[in-house]
């Protein structure tokens, strides 16, 4: 029995020299990274003056989905419905110039595109405060009227990466942008 008092003490000696150990070397370890840290703080640090990051909208902001495909009502019309947004166009600087509302047509079909310049919306929240709406002072029988909205090459450039699709230019398959081709034109080409 005194054999076994003096090998079960050893036994939990042996743990006890482990920790000790572990701790002294988390310690010596601590001491470096602080002059690492002192440089991850630095790259930190620059990489924040790179990109800003939101975690949610600032006040008085909101988000394009908010107005993409919301009705837009005649304030001549006693709110009819005359369209529905299905675009917008954002200038360099971030700012909505205008919003491209699809007019006319039946479910979609016939439907055009009208560009309306973004200070001639009025722009309220509904009784929930839940969606937008959106009044324009207009009929629908003036933007069915009005000339379509065209894309540019300006825009095109900025969606296909630099790239004008109105140019022809071929992929890296060699074949031609499908967006710039007529139906009879990809018929013969498939």
């Amino acid at each position: 029995m005194k054999m076994i008092k003096p090998a079960f003490l050893g036994t939990l000696m042996v743990p006890a020299f482990m920790f000790a150990a572990g701790a002294n070397a988390q310690s010596d370890n601590a001491a470096e990274p602080n002059a690492q840290s002192d440089n991850s703080a630095t790259m930190q640090h620059s990489n924040d003056m790179d990109a800003t990051y939101l975690t949610s909208a600032p006040q008085d902001s909101f988000h394009a989905d908010a107005l993409t495909g919301n009705a837009v009502l005649s304030a001549v019309e006693e709110d009819e419905e005359i369209g529905t947004i299905n675009d917008l166009i954002i200038d360099m600087d971030g700012q909505i110039q205008a919003v491209v509302v699809g007019v006319g047509g039946f479910l979609g079909m016939g439907e055009k595109d009208v560009a309306i310049e973004w200070d001639s919306l009025d722009l309220t929240m509904d009784e929930d405060n839940d969606d937008y709406v959106i009044r324009v002072n207009a009929t629908q029988e003036a933007l069915e009227e009005a000339e379509g909205y065209e894309r540019d090459g300006n825009t095109e450039e900025m969606n296909n990466d630099g790239m004008n699709s109105d140019t022809g230019m071929e992929n890296d398959a060699g074949m031609e942008n499908d967006a710039d081709m007529t139906d009879e034109e990809m018929d013969t080409n498939s």
